[in-house]
């Protein structure tokens, strides 16, 4: 499971790359893809705030374990 949701992000890496590299949009609609929304990232800011790390590293954890699951 954990290899697919990686194949999906290099997918997804791949082809904004190929498009001149990932635009908010595109990022946006990958996380909307793994099941994360506007209100999701919030809480995620939040919580990243709390535990002293980047709220990009935090969510990128987030959509990956959500794909792997999907």
């Amino acid at each position: 499971m954990l290899a697919t949701a990686f194949d999906r992000i290099d997918d997804f890496v791949t082809v904004q790359r190929a498009a001149g590299g990932p635009t908010v949009e595109a990022v946006e609609l990958l996380q909307r893809a793994a099941g994360v929304g506007a209100a999701d990232r919030a809480v995620v800011a939040a919580r990243a705030a709390a535990l002293g790390v980047s709220a990009e590293t935090l969510l990128l954890g987030i959509v990956v374990a959500r794909l792997a699951v999907a």
